[in-house]
């Protein structure tokens, strides 16, 4: 009698078994191919193609590739294809130069029958291996700005493979193409550029010219790469860029005075109250760029100033949105970059008391305003004697005449402005002196 946990145990290995033979017998179990004698590297499911593409290099007679078999009870059998021609009857065999081969593993595994075909195809990269001369870039006459031609002065052989059903597919050699480039961080910096690509009828063109003037050096194949053997490898002479960058940095004149509303605190200020002082500076990958005109604009209207060279000064005082735009150049291509600027509207308002007690609380006399561009200012005492005149909205007045602390009361001032937005202003008023005591 057969017990209750001898009989679970033997139903495991039963349906341990069966999946086994389901695996098997449907190729879930991959076999693997492997170079067991010479230089060699194998490929699974290439191209989902073929099982395998095996790269050699200098296939002899010593040369041979092997099949693992998953179970000692199986069978191999391994023929060309596609012609089916046998070749051997052992695990391991000596490949060809471009030579198909199917390995029909046989046989009962756990009482199922088991068949599996592994399509295998073999290379030996020696005899294609790419010879490269010259690498020569176009003529800077005949170029485009946003891309290069590169001509390789070379051979690269043909590699190819086949399917089971004879259908030729060309194996894509990928070389290393490497060059310097500029790129912007703070300012343009040089970086090194490395890309895999294809070499197409000898020529490789480039989406991204560099900015910079470098040399170019073309590598490979990966095939080489896997196989650890030397690159074939060539550079270009000396590339003279022709593709221009540059970008606007600007720098504001900051003012600091607190009564100024929208005043430029920062020298990265590209807005706020006029007048609006600003240094453009075209930050570009000189000497390839050598030409710089500067516009200023509004709206769609025609620029009102045209100028050139790398560095430009201008003040804004009129209210609005402008545009600044950079036209970088040189005989070949050109590059523009702009910016916008926004200069406040105008206002102005007068306090009406002071306390001018050296307590560093509104010690002076001073208007808040934003963007003012003319401005005048004079104090009168109650006889109409001009005590103070100045023109400066930043400034004021301390309380004093002629040097000497004036009494307390009441002054009266005069203002007349004109603001960035052309509105003038003509304020009269009085403005209470009050001393009182330093704390």
């Amino acid at each position: 009698m057969i017990s209750v946990k001898f009989k679970e145990k033997l139903s495991i290995l039963k349906i341990w078994g069966l999946m086994l033979s389901i695996a098997f017998s449907t190729g879930l179990l991959a076999q693997q191919i492997t170079v067991t004698s010479g230089k060699g590297k194998v490929y699974l499911q290439f191209e989902n193609r073929i099982d395998y593409l095996v790269m050699m290099y200098e296939i002899t007679t010593a040369s041979e590739i092997s099949v693992s078999l998953p179970d000692p009870g199986l069978t191999v059998n391994w023929y060309r294809y596609p012609d089916l021609q046998f070749v051997s009857n052992q695990v391991s065999i000596s490949p060809d130069d471009h030579t198909g081969y199917l390995a029909r593993i046989t046989g009962t595994v756990n009482g199922q029958p088991y068949n599996e075909e592994l399509s295998v195809w073999v290379i030996d990269y020696k005899l294609y291996q790419p010879t490269l001369n010259a690498l020569k870039t176009s003529d800077p006459q005949t170029s485009v700005c946003d891309k290069l031609t590169l001509t390789l002065d070379g051979v690269i052989p043909e590699m190819y493979y086949q399917t089971t059903n004879g259908l030729k597919q060309v194996l894509g050699r990928n070389f290393t193409l490497q060059y310097e480039t500029l790129e912007w961080n703070d300012g343009w910096v040089s970086k090194q550029v490395e890309n895999q690509i294809v070499v197409d009828d000898n020529t490789i063109e480039i989406d991204d010219p560099p900015y910079k003037d470098t040399y170019f050096t073309l590598t490979g194949d990966q095939f080489a790469a896997d196989l650890n053997v030397a690159f074939s490898t060539i550079q270009s002479s000396l590339y003279q860029a022709i593709r221009v960058i540059s970008k606007i940095k600007t720098e504001a004149t900051v003012r600091v005075e607190k009564q100024e509303a929208d005043r430029p605190e920062s020298i990265t200020t590209v807005s706020g109250s006029a007048p609006l002082e600003i240094n453009f500076s075209a930050i570009s990958n000189t000497p390839v760029a050598n030409y710089f005109r500067w516009e200023i604009s509004t709206g769609n209207a025609a620029p009102f100033i045209v100028r050139t060279g790398e560095i430009h000064r201008y003040i804004f005082n009129e209210a609005g949105t402008f545009t600044v735009k950079l036209v970088t150049e040189n005989a070949y291509c050109s590059y523009t970059d702009s910016v916008v600027i926004k200069v406040s509207e105008s206002a102005l308002y007068a306090p009406n008391v002071f306390t001018p007690n050296a307590d560093g609380f509104n010690d002076e006399f001073r208007v808040a305003y934003k963007s003012i561009i003319e401005f005048d200012c004079w104090i009168f005492n109650r006889w109409g004697t001009k005590i103070y005149h100045w023109s400066d909205p930043q400034k004021g007045w301390d309380g004093t005449y002629k040097g000497k602390a004036v009494s307390e009361g009441a002054y009266f001032y005069v203002i007349k402005a004109k603001g960035s937005d052309g509105i003038e202003y003509n304020l009269k008023g009085d403005i209470n002196l009050l001393r009182g005591r330093k704390q």
